[in-house]
């Protein structure tokens, strides 16, 4: 469903959050963080979501690419809590400029609770506003399997240190979402509602049995998971299953929604 292309504060607020992010990144570069011995693909990321949120306002789910990432690598900063508070805490210890260090996690931290945050909440606001949904499903296979396969692409060029089959199962289904997206929305309906009930299922196994004294650790096939990917796959799964469940709902909207 297509809105007002007016920007809401939220919607800007996310889209503030993702640039900051890609900046603090970017700082922790600069500062000779050792996490980032090359150029970090993360920040053209975050920048390029950004550039969606905004130019793509007609959508109201757009914010909620913004919430996905970086909920995505929110997780993955308490999974890595250790060295994420030693940066904070004796940045001297880490990489060669301790200040650009030290600024740089603080400012990750709290851009990344700030999308979090403003980004679901700025989903729901557009969702309430919005006529109706009929073509959410398919836009959203269109645009999340995008940015899924971008990624994807990403992070096997830049050989970075990530599970080579995750990322791998990732990429493939942001395949098949991109060509289920053009096949009608009644397909990608039923592709959202599976893909939901699939990711959900998988991070309820991850956290029931995986190694608690080892951050829930669990094989999936040849896939290593730990909590941040439960947790990811947890919001991932009920975005879809709600993308698929609501897609094609219309209804009338209150004056004061308007």
């Amino acid at each position: 469903m297509e809105m007002k292309t007016k920007l809401t504060f939220l919607t800007k607020l996310t889209a503030g959050g993702l640039v900051a992010m890609a900046i603090a990144l970017w700082t922790q570069w600069l500062s000779g963080d050792p996490a980032y011995p090359k150029f970090p693909p993360g920040p053209v990321i975050f920048i390029g979501v950004a550039a969606i949120v905004i130019f793509g306002a007609r959508w109201w789910w757009t914010p909620m690419m913004g919430a996905l990432i970086a909920l995505l690598v929110t997780s993955g900063w308490f999974a890595r809590l250790p060295q994420a508070m030693l940066r904070l805490n004796h940045p001297n210890q880490v990489g060669k400029f301790a200040a650009g260090i030290f600024i740089g996690s603080v400012l990750q931290i709290s851009s990344l609770l700030l999308t979090d945050i403003a980004g679901l909440a700025a989903t729901v606001q557009n969702f309430r506003r919005a006529g109706s949904v009929a073509d959410s499903a398919r836009m959203a296979c269109r645009f999340f399997g995008g940015i899924f396969v971008l990624m994807g692409v990403l992070l096997a060029v830049g050989r970075l240190p990530v599970d080579k089959y995750h990322n791998l199962m990732h990429l493939l289904w942001g395949a098949f979402a991109l060509g289920v997206s053009f096949l009608g929305t009644m397909a990608a309906r039923r592709f959202c509602i599976a893909s939901g009930a699939f990711y959900l299922t998988l991070a309820a196994l991850g956290l029931t049995i995986g190694n608690p004294a080892m951050s829930r650790a669990w094989y999936f096939g040849p896939m290593l998971l730990h909590t941040g990917d439960h947790i990811f796959h947890m919001v991932l799964g009920s975005i879809f299953l709600a993308m698929g469940l609501v897609s094609g709902r219309q209804w009338i909207r209150h004056p004061s929604q308007a």
